[in-house]
């Protein structure tokens, strides 16, 4: 029969009568019955009252005022009482001979020491019983000190008055008659000390607790005093616990009790009896019951093996039941990194795949590098087992990968390299085992294994069936680790069986080697290649070696080939296409091809394919069908998909996100979704393709929702991050009027739109109060540098901010200015605070970086590793030589995660981390060569070494990575050694020696080599299709975010231009002096570029060919004027008459547009701000085209100067160069100071004075002020149009403000301007990345001391830097640069 607590924590009658014997479970009602206890004790007067009364009438004061229920009460309200006092009605009612219930809770309760304090502080009236009882309490504090037993000596025991008054002390009873000696002395004097004795055993006996008694019943041995069960159980088991919990019990006497606690805990369980009915804290409780009894459980595994299957279900399923309701993930790694070599053991004896999953999934929640410790500290043969049962039922796992979430699959990677290092040689049997792990095996361990075990054909057949689960990178180190195997010997004589049972791997197999492949070896793997997806470079190798150019493909040899038929000659393939035998198969397979991205979708082909293609009735086709002509859309024209339903346009188009289409086509598809739906913002945020076709209509009938939720915030996001300015000014616009977001009424709901609105606007909107009482929600916007720094200013004008509050600020403090970062440089938590700095995201500020720099300068003792791997990375070069080892490993992780970030450093920084990643990861062989390994580690840091090391780089192992060079950048200070490595004889050989495949091998790194070496090239070799590849592979890497930076940082454009030309040689020039001059198809342009080809041959394109690129003409943004000017008096008839051009016409011509007539330009509708925002952006119009433009909007729109609105003038962008200097002086000063946001990154092509008047508007008060006022964050704000300030504005400049000004403005000013207003000291403000903005030609204008201060910036202060750097540059050296130089070389020594 159990104990029904519930019941019992309920009885007052039993606190009063048993609890203060069994106090144990008087604690267990508080902790985990705590309302019982609460309503019964606490909160109960009566029972308060009782306990009073009986505390009287047993005259036991003390034992009423040392009660502990009063403690339990105190903390289970979690209020403490001091000082009490009692009320004047309380003591009025002391003064009584009776006292009420309500009037003793009133004053007394509570608490029993509030009790004797209230009642026995002050003084009590006389004849009250108060006075009795503090009497009593007085008189017995004072025996506390009598009644000291222990010091007594043996005649103090007989003394009976003595013994009278402290009869009641504890252990008093128990001293005496335990202790042997005393007692017989005692009752050889006074016989009656028998009596005393006699029933203390059994009193003994009665006291003891449930806990104690139990403990006592049980036959195990134990060395503990089991009284202690009953006075404070919690640190003995407390203690239990953890031993097993980290599994340190190891047997013996004290561990025997662990063992035996076991089955206690299960008694417990059974008698507490809380299986059924319990509530929240009450689980709780069970809770703790069942950890403890499931770790006692699986204390002893040694006897697991000997187990029926029905006990090992059994346990199993205790476990399982534990792990899913255990919330505490400490305690379930505990149990996991302990016993799992037990669980496997019972998994494997019980063929239970279902708990192997539940445990496998555990596995995948616990940290890496618990994983990795559970493995590497199992036995092997259990690990073993452990594989070998999980590969045979790897099946009814169903572990599904794509529905992984990324945390899970690190810690799947994890787990595969543990078991991999478990053992240091794989065996082709473990192999076996561990190939269901294949998917996540890392690189490294993948090059760890044998070469040998590669070859095996066990081996072998499991990575075939794994391949479609593996990576790219992971078949690429397979392909690596199995050509270093000697059995492999030379390709051509690799047997059809070996070639069958690696085909999964020969799409990875290098180039190089692929190459080598025969005819006979390829033929019987036409299909299965056909099947996959070989890329270009290899397929074209299968079909030159397989099909010459004298036999004829077949209709049946074009259905075979699979994905081969993408790489035949686009000629070819358009004799095909018009066959209506197999023009259906064939165009689908091309379309797939361009879906997959393996041809160009704008490439010669498409001129084939687009006949073939477009004459489909569209309306017939399904979604499915539809989806495999995506990559052919943009190139098909709107024309092609207007006529499709907009639900059914608008679901083909959500699904191909990443495509792009022109202007003209999105403006017209957008436009019919907008009318013939209710056009909602989430689904135009589908609609990411389209962007580029928003229009003023469109944004007026746009459907807008709450701001409610993450999603939504993404979705404004995006909208305002992809956008071009002229088109973000629209759409910010439309979003502000939407949720009527003004000045004073800005929301919580508005906080995705935070960081994109104009500074000026912000500075009203947001004050120091208002940002304090909101920090939890503006502390983790993501704001730009400049609304940062005003942000921190309105905060420290209003309250001195100290480290730890600028830690709680968030991205708001990466707006600190370096007065405040300096207050704090003695501190000792000054490396917190950098810490703290140098980890905002988004970078530091590039002053303040400059600051932390100087100050790190100035405490060298400082630990750098404290700072965060990127802004380490960015240290000066002799900062970056004190740091550890581990840092620098960690800055060329952060490095190859970001190396966008890299590739803006300047170049002697980035050849410096290349140089010492050498130093560090990769030694050089014996032979003294960079070699395949040091290549890997590397990777896209390889083209930044120097001359010496670059000689060194290992011939062969660059051979087999020149396909993973494609992706690198080759800034141009290596391209003559990197063209030098590639052609040695034992690389690629003189270029005039080569074929087609290596050039197609070399693909975009062609252009590193010289013109002259690209002249050597046979024009034979360099045929329209091969010269498309080059060009088409260079465009895509442009278009990456790597290319796209590398093109603006590391890249000699005008080389880049004069490579190309001499590429194109044999395409757009005649091949001899008799032959005509080419005029182009459309598919020579496709297959080219526009600006390829002269004016001359442009103008004589035909009319259809013509009309047939117009859009291919608009994506050109390189043609020079009189191309342009060609084309136009070519296209003029089709776009005739210009009065009545459509908003998608104007778009359609893109850069054309420029070089229509200045009536033409008045004449035509260009009033959408959707097209103006494109005509602003362009580059290429004439002072009297772009007033045109400007006379005939303002004339059509009915507009003043004055009433040009912040969008409008976002929206001219160029155009705004339209405007007389009279003109702009008429602007509102207010509209300009929000519209500079998104005018900042455009290089406006106005004169000095337009410059001028525009930011002589900006210094009204009505926008950021007069100049002389400006903080950095205006000049920020403002960004190019900084360098339209006036020279005695700019010559008066403070440090601050000069820290402002971007490094496009200071490229933008004039050379001659930039010499004049700014002195030697000003230029010695400037950051780095200021000073590297300087161009040639303002360098030029400067003198030796301007020169030595941008010099001096540039290299960060490093004197010695700035005098190797000045001696490549084009400085004239004086003795007073040389001079100042030694000055400042002193004042850093001291």
């Amino acid at each position: 029969m159990g104990l029904d607590l519930h019941a019992t924590c309920s009885d007052a009658a039993w606190y009063l009568s048993a609890a203060e014997e069994d106090f144990l479970w008087v604690h267990v009602c508080s902790e985990f019955f705590a309302h019982e206890f609460n309503n019964t004790v606490c909160a109960n007067s009566s029972f308060w009252l009782q306990r009073a009364q009986q505390a009287a009438v047993a005259k036991d004061y003390h034992f009423f005022n040392l009660t502990s229920i009063d403690d339990l009460c105190v903390q289970l309200t979690g209020e403490a009482i001091e000082n009490p006092v009692l009320d004047d009605n309380c003591a009025v009612q002391l003064g009584q001979r009776s006292l009420s219930a309500e009037a003793f809770r009133h004053c007394f309760l509570p608490n029993n020491s509030m009790l004797v304090s209230a009642v026995c502080g002050g003084r009590s009236p006389e004849g009250s019983w108060a006075s009795s009882y503090c009497s009593k309490i007085h008189n017995f504090s004072h025996g506390d000190a009598t009644c000291q037993y222990r010091a007594w000596a043996v005649h103090d025991f007989t003394n009976f008055t003595l013994l009278e008054l402290c009869e009641q002390t504890h252990g008093l009873r128990e001293y005496i008659c335990h202790n042997a000696t005393l007692f017989n002395r005692l009752s050889r004097a006074i016989p009656q000390f028998a009596d005393f004795c006699a029933d203390l055993q059994a009193e003994l006996e009665g006291r003891k607790c449930l806990l104690q008694r139990f403990f006592d019943m049980l036959p195990a041995r134990y060395d503990f005093d089991t009284s202690q069960l009953c006075v404070d159980p919690a640190p003995m088991l407390v203690e239990a616990l953890h031993k097993m919990s980290v599994c340190e019990v190891e047997g013996g006497e004290r561990e025997g009790f662990l063992v035996a606690l076991g089955y206690v805990l299960r008694v417990l369980d059974f008698m507490v009896g809380l299986s059924s009915g319990l509530d929240e804290g009450e689980r709780e409780a069970r809770q703790g019951l069942a950890q403890a009894i499931l770790l006692s459980s699986l204390l002893d595994n040694t006897s697991w093996a000997t187990l029926q299957p029905e006990a090992s279900t059994s346990v199993l399923h205790t476990v399982g039941v534990f792990l899913r309701r255990e919330q505490n993930a400490t305690l379930k790694e505990d149990l996991l990194s302990c016993f799992s070599p037990v669980l496997w053991d019972l998994i494997q004896l019980d063929d239970n795949s279902s708990a192997l999953r539940f445990l496998l999934q555990e596995y995948l929640q616990m940290p890496r590098d618990s994983i990795r410790t559970l493995v590497m500290s199992a036995e092997k043969d259990a690990v073993k087992r452990f594989l070998s049962h999980m590969h045979q039922s790897w099946d009814k796992l169903q572990v599904e990968t794509g529905q992984a979430s990324q945390k899970e699959l690190q810690a799947m990677e994890t787990m595969t390299a543990a078991f991999i290092h478990k053992f240091p040689r794989v065996t082709p049997e473990l192999f076996v085992d561990l190939s269901q792990f294949i998917p996540y095996m890392s690189v490294s361990d993948i090059m760890s294994f044998p070469a040998s075990l590669i070859v095996n054909d066990s081996v072998l057949t499991a990575i075939r069936d794994h391949s479609s689960e593996m990576k790219s990178l992971q078949k690429k180190a397979f392909v690596k680790r199995l050509l270093q195997s000697s059995v492999v010997g030379d390709v051509p004589s690799w047997p059809p069986y070996f070639l069958s049972s690696i085909l999964p791997l020969l799409p990875y197999l290098p180039v190089s080697h692929f190459q080598q492949l025969t005819s006979q070896q390829l033929t019987p793997l036409v299909e299965l290649l056909g099947n996959g997806s070989l890329d270009g470079v290899r397929g074209r190798h299968v079909l030159r070696t397989l099909y010459s150019r004298k036999q004829n493909l077949t209709r049946d040899n074009i259905l075979r080939l699979g994905v081969l038929a993408c790489y035949l000659d686009p000629v070819e393939l358009g004799s095909f296409l018009r066959d209506s035998a197999v023009s259906s198969a064939l165009w689908q397979q091309l379309a797939q091809c361009m879906s997959k991205g393996l041809i160009s979708t704008s490439g010669r082909l498409s001129s084939w394919l687009i006949p073939a293609v477009e004459n489909l009735n569209v309306s017939s086709m399904t979604p499915h069908e539809l989806s495999t002509l995506s990559g052919l859309f943009p190139q098909l024209g709107a024309s092609f998909l207007l006529s499709l339903p907009s639900q059914l346009l608008i679901q083909i188009l959500s699904q191909s996100a990443s495509q792009r289409y022109p202007p003209a086509q999105a403006f017209q598809m957008l436009s019919k979704i907008s009318k013939d739906t209710s056009l909602t913002v989430e689904t135009l945020c589908r609609l990411k393709s389209l962007l580029s076709g928003l229009s003023s209509a469109v944004l007026k009938d746009l459907r807008w929702s709450e701001i409610s939720g993450a999603e939504h915030c993404l979705c404004w996001k995006m909208l305002l991050t992809e956008l071009q300015p002229g088109h973000r000014a629209m759409m910010y616009n439309a979003m502000q009027e939407t949720l009527h977001i003004y000045l004073q009424n800005i929301t919580q709901r508005a906080h995705c739109l935070l960081p994109f609105i104009p500074l000026r606007k912000l500075t009203e909107i947001l004050d120091g109060k208002t940002i304090l009482r909101n920090v939890s929600l503006y502390r983790g916007i993501r704001w730009s540098a400049q609304q940062a720094q005003v942000l921190f200013k309105k905060i420290h004008q209003l309250k001195n901010i100290t480290s730890k509050m600028a830690s709680d600020l968030g991205h708001i403090s990466s707006g600190m200015s370096c007065d405040f970062l300096r207050l704090f440089s003695n501190n000792t938590d000054f490396v917190e605070l950098l810490r703290f700095v140098s980890e905002q995201p988004g970078g530091t500020r590039p002053a303040l970086r400059k600051c932390i720099i100087e100050e790190l300068r100035q405490q060298p003792a400082m630990n750098l590793s404290a700072l965060s791997p990127g802004f380490a990375a960015t240290l000066p070069v002799t900062m970056i030589e004190e740091l550890s080892n581990a840092s620098f490993r960690a800055i060329l992780d952060h490095i190859q995660t970001h190396f966008a970030d890299f590739l803006r450093m300047p170049h002697y920084k980035q050849t410096n981390l290349a140089e010492k990643a050498v130093t560090e990861l990769g030694s050089y062989r014996a032979e003294w060569e960079i070699d395949g390994p040091t290549l890997d580690v590397l990777g896209p840091l390889l083209p930044f070494l120097d001359r010496d090391s670059l000689a060194l780089v290992d011939r062969g192992a660059l051979a087999l990575r020149l396909e993973e060079m494609r992706s690198f950048c080759l800034p141009k200070e290596a391209l003559r050694d990197i063209s030098a490595l590639f052609t040695q004889k034992d690389l690629l050989g003189e270029p005039s020696q080569w074929q087609a495949g290596d050039v197609e091998h070399l693909g975009r790194l062609v252009f590193s080599l010289s013109t002259k070496q690209i002249n050597s090239i046979p024009l034979s070799v360099l045929n329209k299709d091969t010269v498309e590849q080059v060009l088409v592979g260079q465009s895509r890497w442009e278009d990456s975010v790597v290319g796209g930076v590398c093109v603006t940082q590391c890249t000699d454009l005008q080389r880049q231009r004069k490579m190309t030309q001499s590429l194109l040689r044999g395409i757009v020039k005649a091949r001899s002096r008799r032959a005509k001059v080419p005029v182009p198809s459309c598919a020579d342009i496709r297959g080219t570029f526009p600006s390829a080809w002269t004016s001359a041959q442009l103008s004589r394109m035909s009319q259809e060919d013509l009309k047939e690129c117009v859009q291919v003409f608009a994506k050109d943004t390189s043609m020079s004027s009189e191309q342009r000017r060609a084309l136009w008096l070519k296209l003029r008839k089709s776009f005739s008459p210009v009065r009545e051009l459509r908003a998608d016409q104007v778009l359609a011509l893109g850069p054309v547009v420029t070089e229509m007539g200045e009536r033409d330009l008045q004449d035509a509708h260009l009033t959408d701000p959707g097209v103006l925002a494109h005509l602003g952006t362009l580059t290429h119009w004439s002072p009297k085209k772009t007033r045109a433009v400007i006379l005939g909007v303002m004339r059509k729109r009915k507009l003043k100067v004055e009433q040009l609105t912040a969008v409008d003038m976002a929206t001219f962008g160029n155009l705004m160069c339209g405007f007389y200097p009279s003109e702009i002086k008429r602007l509102s000063p207010y509209n300009l100071s929000v519209a500079v946001l998104f005018l900042r990154e455009t290089s406006l092509p106005c004169s000095e004075q337009q410059m001028e008047e525009l930011t002589s508007r900006l210094s009204r008060p009505e926008a950021f002020g007069p100049v002389s006022a400006w903080g950095p964050e205006v000049f920020t704000e403002i960004g190019t149009l900084a360098a339209g300030l006036e020279d005695m504005v700019l010559s008066a400049l403070v440090q601050e403000q000069v820290e402002g000004i971007t490094p496009e403005a200071i490229a933008l000013m004039s050379p001659k301007k930039m010499a004049v207003v700014f002195s030697a000291v000003q230029m010695s403000w400037l950051s780095a990345e200021q000073a590297w903005a300087v161009t040639e030609e303002q360098w030029a204008q400067m003198d030796a001391e301007q020169r030595h201060a941008v010099g001096l910036a540039r290299y960060e202060g490093d004197v010695l830097l700035e005098l190797r750097g000045r001696n490549s540059a084009p400085a004239a050296d004086s003795f007073s640069t040389y001079s100042l130089a030694l000055c400042l070389l002193l004042m850093h020594l001291l």
